[in-house]
């Protein structure tokens, strides 16, 4: 994963953009504590809204808790070896504790990472239909990946759609696939149902968190000098977003940063800022998350310890 994730950034820097680390440095050593202040704001700020979306998608969670549960698990994700598995069964563990049902998780589960790729592959969308709305050029590579994209979105919406369809004439039915059909039927129809009671929290939250990123990724360029149009921020921030969703390393790490880099060096912009303006934005989505969540994480644990301490007190007094 290591060799991955240095691969990949050694190729987006020296590779795409053409420039070396020792550039790079003095661009980040420039940094001043207000834009820090303000890129920590801006992430905080997307953390928050993010936190709706998964408040929503399991009812009596809370926004603490969703918090808790998104850090936490990111941290996790982020730093040992098939992390996502490890951080849905550590979110598991805690959901169970605070008293939610395998079914309330596994829903929680399935929504919410189904709107996360939903989200992803639109984004690129938004971004082309805004050049074209701006009457700017269009290159190739983007209309292909925006096509790509769409055909995704359909795909997700289809698989949906004849599960739903295939569960439903299943009623009834004798066969070994009756029970897994029956399962599907009722996991969408818990999804459908949260979608409907918290449309205004899931739908709207999403939305937000993914627009939080891309003000990140504005702001980060403009700590490092760059001046930006939003429709080519709008554009990286979509690609970066792809990278994402490709499950080598934590977060697409090596793999999403090259692609955006590509993108705003052939949009003209300097090399050696854009390479620090995009690390400084990563480094908030990734890195950031893992020392914030190890604290919660460790905080919780302890608690728990505690709280079990407490009980088993109690039973030997």
């Amino acid at each position: 994963m290591l060799l991955v994730i240095s691969g990949g950034l050694w190729t987006a820097t020296h590779g795409v953009a053409g420039v070396a680390w020792a550039e790079v440095a003095p661009v980040l050593r420039g940094l001043t504590a207000w834009q820090l202040g303000r890129l920590t704001l801006i992430w905080l700020g997307g953390l928050g809204i993010y936190s709706t979306v998964l408040s929503a998608a399991m009812p009596g969670l809370g926004i603490r808790r969703s918090l808790l549960l998104n850090l936490s698990g990111s941290a996790v994700a982020n730093v040992v070896p098939l992390g996502g598995a490890a951080a849905t069964a550590l979110n598991w563990r805690m959901a169970r504790v605070w008293g939610h049902s395998n079914v309330a998780f596994a829903t929680y589960c399935v929504l919410t990472n189904s709107l996360d790729v939903l989200t992803k592959l639109l984004l690129p969308i938004v971004g082309v239909a805004t050049f074209v709305c701006l009457s700017l050029h269009v290159p190739a590579a983007l209309w292909a990946m925006a096509v790509s994209c769409a055909a995704g979105v359909s795909l997700v919406l289809l698989v949906h759609t004849l599960v739903v369809r295939t569960a439903v004439a299943d009623r009834g039915a004798d066969s070994r696939w009756h029970g897994l059909r029956v399962r599907l039927r009722e996991s969408a129809n818990r999804i459908r149902r949260l979608l409907v009671l918290h449309w205004a929290r899931l739908l709207p939250g999403s939305v937000g968190y993914v627009a939080a990123q891309v003000v990140l990724l504005y702001f980060s360029l403009r700590s490092v000098g760059l001046d930006v149009p939003v429709s080519t921020v709008l554009m990286a921030a979509g690609i970066e977003r792809l990278g994402t969703l490709v499950p080598i390393t934590p977060g697409g790490a090596g793999v999403a940063e090259i692609g955006t880099i590509a993108w705003l060096v052939a949009a003209g912009l300097d090399p050696v800022e854009v390479v620090a303006g995009v690390l400084v934005y990563r480094v908030f989505l990734v890195a950031m998350e893992i020392p914030l969540g190890g604290v919660l994480l460790g905080a919780w644990a302890w608690l728990q310890r505690t709280q079990s301490g407490r009980r088993l007190g109690g039973l030997t007094a």
